[in-house]
């Protein structure tokens, strides 16, 4: 238990760290996801012709979603990289690095969450007991930041394209996720029924975002969401265990 504590105390030291000069401090990490949610709220919202009430929090679950995703992987391929010193002094485990890495993304995640309560308080949304579903998704989604950080981590230290690969894809991913507009109906055909399919983004997204907005989880969302938080955390404890020892000499 100690222990946590001292690893959330670091995450979040690392955190605040970033606004120390700062006037308004960690607040700024409010701001721009408030302009983009305000501005391509109202374009966005008259464009696809949806009512304000069912696009903006559409539009906000997405986005601060997608942050604590996009958190996850940007940073996994860097997170040994960036904590050269600490792995060199042989002060943190790599498991530990990885721990904080995780918690400093997750509470950036918890001061976002904020927006989604204005909104849902703006726009009268209810919350009810199936809402509460969210909180499990949001653990799986976690789980898998976790194992997927260690994973990339020792993959990106080894390989160092492996970020720019990374920023690449997560700029596509953003756009080819139902995060600006909005998906039709499940089981669509076309390029449409492909990017809810096949878009592992998608899966995991529909865990937090279905309950809150009043919907169902997709079963097709359950299973692939299961499988990939099955196979990658087993095949990452493997990994890790193989080739761990390898890293100092990597980075």
């Amino acid at each position: 238990m100690n222990r946590l504590v001292s690893l959330i105390y670091l995450a979040y030291f690392d955190f605040a760290v970033q606004y120390r000069k700062t006037l308004i401090g960690p607040i700024w990490v409010l701001v721009g996801p408030t302009l983009f949610i305000c501005t391509l709220g109202l374009l966005f919202g008259e464009v696809s012709q949806a009512s304000s009430d069912v696009f903006i929090p559409h539009l906000t679950i997405g986005l601060i979603t997608w942050t604590l995703i996009s958190g996850f992987v940007n940073g996994s391929a860097t997170v040994f990289q960036r904590n050269k010193s600490q792995i060199m002094q042989g002060g943190m485990s790599l498991l530990d690095i990885c721990k904080v890495d995780v918690i400093r993304t997750i509470i950036h995640f918890l001061h976002q969450v904020l927006i989604i309560l204005g909104v849902f308080i703006i726009f009268d949304l209810p919350f009810s007991q199936f809402s509460l579903i969210s909180v499990l998704g949001l653990g799986i989604l976690i789980i898998n930041g976790f194992w997927l950080t260690v994973f990339f981590g020792i993959v990106g230290a080894r390989y160092r394209d492996l970020t720019e690969v990374i920023t690449a894809i997560m700029r596509i991913a953003f756009l080819a996720t139902p995060i600006i507009w909005l998906p039709l109906e499940r089981g669509s055909g076309g390029i449409m029924g492909a990017f809810l399919t096949y878009n592992p983004f998608y899966h995991y997204l529909d865990l937090i975002r279905a309950p809150l907005m009043g919907n169902d989880i997709s079963p097709t969302s359950i299973a692939v969401v299961a499988i990939i938080t099955c196979l990658g955390g087993v095949f990452t404890f493997f990994f890790y265990r193989r080739l761990h020892f390898r890293v100092p000499l990597w980075i």
